[in-house]
């Protein structure tokens, strides 16, 4: 049976990447991990902390937003709550839609 498709077409994907951990992630997350959200939709296996961190970050890049203090209007990097294993997190805005 085929995956049935989530999602709106308006949304851009956004691409969350791992870029660093400082310390050591109690759930494993590792640099060079990469998740999606898809039109909308969350990605499977990102944690519920950095899901909290990424969110908020991840809807300002669906809805055309950006922060004034980056230098790439497409991308924002966030950090992991935990102060002593610091996760940075690079959240991108895709130009093209994934498959």
């Amino acid at each position: 049976m085929a995956k049935k498709k989530v999602g709106s077409k308006k949304i851009p994907d956004i691409k969350v990447e791992v870029k660093s951990v400082k310390g050591k992630c109690a759930l494993g997350h590792k640099p060079g991990e990469v998740f999606y959200f898809q039109g909308g939709t969350t990605p499977e296996n990102l944690c519920v902390e950095a899901m909290l961190t990424v969110i908020p970050t991840a809807r300002t890049l669906m809805f055309k937003g950006t922060h004034f203090w980056v230098s790439d209007p497409d991308a924002i990097e966030v950090c992991c709550p935990d102060p002593v294993n610091l996760v940075v997190f690079e959240v991108r805005r895709l130009k093209k839609k994934l498959g």
